[in-house]
């Protein structure tokens, strides 16, 4: 079985390496580690330039911007989704500026990050909440969690013009990756339902998909049915597929690992609640207290059983 990393990465080469008038860039992108394998497998072509740049991520940001509007598909490599904090005067600035002038033949610009979310890698590589970024940028995201996502998302997005940020987990780099049959999906990639359940909705936003692989397992072991579904930081989201599984199901399930204090989980909680008044939901994140320093990066996802008494749900006996 395929590793999520070398899976994706294979994914995300392939679209890039179809890309013309192409700009492909990044620290050591095509030596050494190739940043622990995220860059891995890219070609060039003469219309396709791969260029290892210096140590500025500011720059980078600017640079990407640039050929954007010049009608260039750009697409930037980075180790870690903490350097891009760096580039936010870009992504809030200068891409407003950009969408208010209409560029007539506007080009494509794309950030690859993987985000650290592992644990142990201390104070400076700890930043996990894709959603903090995207919700000041008014920009989509996307937390690539397998297989049926990533191609999706790397289909549509990467060279379609504007600015998106794509993102991997580092937790998951060595694990088997996850290969859904994906059921439905909306069109602009804000959620993917894997499974149809009648009992409950199982809702993962940013990299919380395992557990809520396991959740929806364990309802079957109990004789229930869920709904499994991922969601993703979209600018103007479509949720109506959303909304059809919780009106359908009466109850919702969020689970949320990244470390923002508002992240995507609460908003989905939100827009739900406020939609489908009748319908019971239960958001699972962080807490607000995190340890600095290196310490393990650890997402407590609900047993089972507090599932069950959550929503009142009676499962067989096992």
């Amino acid at each position: 079985m395929s590793r999520y990393l070398t899976e994706i990465n294979s994914i995300i080469a392939g679209h890039v390496n179809s890309l013309e008038n192409a700009l492909v860039y990044g620290e050591n992108l095509d030596r050494g580690s190739y940043l622990s394998g995220l860059s891995r497998n890219l070609t060039a072509s003469e219309t396709r330039r791969i260029v290892n740049v210096g140590n500025c991520e500011y720059t980078h940001c600017g640079v990407g911007f640039g050929a954007m509007m010049g009608g260039v598909n750009a697409v930037l490599f980075v180790k870690q989704l903490d350097f891009m904090l760096l580039g936010m005067d870009h992504f809030v600035s200068t891409y407003h500026s950009i969408r208010a002038s209409k560029i007539e033949n506007l080009g494509s610009f794309t950030i690859v990050a993987a985000v650290y979310d592992q644990g142990f890698q201390g104070p400076q590589s700890s930043f996990n909440a894709l959603q903090d970024i995207c919700s000041m940028a008014r920009i989509s995201g996307f937390t690539l969690t397998n297989s049926a996502d990533a191609e999706a998302v790397a289909a549509r997005e990467i060279s379609a013009p504007g600015f998106r940020i794509l993102a991997l987990s580092q937790r998951c780099a060595g694990d088997s990756i996850f290969t859904p049959n994906t059921l439905e999906q909306s069109s602009d990639c804000s959620t993917f339902r894997y499974q149809t359940g009648t009992d409950l909705s199982i809702v993962c936003a940013n990299f919380s998909l395992p557990y809520g692989l396991e959740l929806a397992k364990a309802m079957g072991q109990h004789g229930l049915s869920a709904s499994l579904l991922s969601v993703n930081p979209v600018n103007a989201p479509d949720w109506s597929l959303l909304l059809e599984d919780a009106a359908k199901t009466g109850r919702v399930l969020v689970l949320d690992d990244a470390k923002g204090f508002n992240g995507l989980g609460t908003a989905v909680a939100q827009i739900v609640q406020q939609a489908r008044t009748e319908t019971r939901v239960h958001l699972c994140k962080r807490s607000a207290r995190i340890d600095f320093g290196v310490s393990l990066d650890a997402f407590d996802a609900p047993s089972i059983d507090v599932v069950l008494r959550t929503f009142g749900l009676t499962g067989a006996l096992l």
